[in-house]
């Protein structure tokens, strides 16, 4: 589902979802919506997340070591 980022703080009340890739070309906006989305799932309960940087190359087939637990990928690694 691609979300405009004036539609997150909805969706995030709605459900939390397993994954969510945050891309743009404003870096403040992309850091505020991790921030947005770490917030829900702290309150949430969640304590661990797994951050990728996306490069070329990428082995995406890595992710899915992770399952089916939930991961909130953010091109930060600062919380």
């Amino acid at each position: 589902m691609k979300l405009r980022i004036d539609q997150l703080g909805a969706q995030l009340k709605k459900q939390l979802v397993p994954v969510y890739i945050v891309s743009g070309d404003e870096p403040l906006q992309v850091a505020r919506c991790c921030d947005q989305i770490r917030q829900y799932a702290r309150n949430a309960g969640f304590s661990e997340r797994h951050v990728y940087h996306i490069e070329n190359g990428f082995d995406w087939g890595g992710l899915s070591q992770h399952g089916q637990q939930p991961v909130a990928v953010c091109p930060e690694a600062d919380s």
